[in-house]
């Protein structure tokens, strides 16, 4: 049940709002998660823990449960091609993972299951298919427009977290203009039953534009296949992807049985290019609708911001301050670590297919 006044709306029901969440838990200040799709939802992404948002889970939500895991559970790190003819290496997560992390492998996740978890866990109550369409201003409070069922809400709110990724309708409402500026890569994925060539328990990364258009992946999940590409914007990504499976097929024995899945969606570049929005007074972004991601891996970064994001409401209520007077210097390091990341990745493939040309 919605009410009508909160202290705190959080929306996005994925990791950054679930850490926003639960930094706030205790403070005395009351808030909600509105999430606009139904609960759990799906979400484009290869659900593969690195050992640093495993030791941030730990330590802020406690050992994940065994439902929400696939086979394999274990991944050991990442297995590069970078193109056609060089050899394949393999890279440990923490090559590419910033920070201390919970062991050297990588946990593989239903991301459906991950975020409805940590949300649960945050301790706010979650009013899922709830779509926030925009806000005013009213002296101190922003007064939200949402949409649930059919019918049109006003929900009064002292703080507001933007935690709903690549394509935040919260930063759209802040500042209309500033989607424009951004370069959107998009992303195709299928999942197959069948055979190929490649161990269950790596991350496979492929960077031969050839084959890719600008990169793709392989993962397992429960005895699925599933193959992703990423290309420039304004290109076909259907027609790269083509030619990624037909890649797997001649070299690493893909063999499809059945289709059993499809998605696609869009990854911005504003962590790649510095491009990032903050937020404004006691309105705050976080995770990808900040601009928060590490070079495509954005589970980390989502749960470091959104924590920094909690916190920084903490302090305002404490000391009157807008929110957003803490949140640069609280997030600084996160910019910091996506820059690292970025630049890492770049010089060990050569190019970055977040930045652009």
């Amino acid at each position: 049940m919605l009410e009508t006044e909160y202290d705190v709306v959080i929306v996005g029901a994925g990791p950054a709002g679930a850490a926003a969440a639960q930094a706030i838990r205790g403070s005395g200040l009351e808030g909600v998660i509105v999430e606009k799709a139904e609960l759990p939802r799906y979400k484009m992404c290869s659900g593969i823990l690195f050992p640093s948002a495993l030791k941030l889970i730990d330590d802020r939500f406690g050992p994940i449960p065994k439902e929400v895991l696939c086979e394999p559970a274990r991944v050991r790190g990442n297995r590069v091609f970078l193109t056609l003819e060089s050899p394949v290496f393999d890279a440990p997560f923490s090559v590419f993972d910033d920070g201390p992390g919970l062991g050297e492998n990588g946990l593989n996740v239903s991301r459906a299951s991950l975020d409805h978890w940590l949300c649960c866990e945050s301790g706010f109550p979650i009013v899922d298919q709830c779509v926030f369409r925009a806000f005013r201003r009213d002296g101190e409070d922003l007064v939200l427009q949402l949409r649930r069922g059919g019918e049109d809400l006003e929900v009064r709110t002292r703080y507001l977290v933007g935690a709903d990724g690549t394509r935040s309708s919260v930063r759209n409402a802040l500042s209309k203009g500033f989607d424009h500026t951004l370069r959107l890569i998009p992303n195709y994925e299928e999942w197959y039953l069948g055979e190929i060539d490649l161990e269950p328990e790596w991350l496979y990364l492929f960077f031969d534009r050839e084959i890719t258009g600008y990169f793709a992946t392989v993962f397992h999940k429960d005895g699925r296949i599933i193959a992703v590409t990423g290309t420039r914007q304004g290109d076909p990504v259907k027609e790269c992807f083509q030619r990624f499976t037909a890649h797997l097929e001649e070299r690493h024995g893909l063999k499809i049985e059945e289709s059993v899945g499809k998605s696609g969606c869009s990854v911005h570049d504003m962590s790649a290019t510095g491009n990032y929005c903050l937020g404004e007074g006691n309105l705050l972004l976080a995770g990808e609708a900040g601009g928060f991601n590490r070079c495509g891996e954005g589970i980390t970064s989502a749960l470091i911001s959104g924590n920094a994001a909690g916190e920084c409401i903490r302090s305002s209520a404490e000391t009157g301050r807008p929110a957003l007077e803490f949140y640069g210097d609280a997030a600084a390091g996160e910019v910091a670590s996506c820059a690292k990341v970025n630049r890492l990745i770049e010089q060990a493939v050569g190019l970055n297919p977040f930045t652009r040309d």
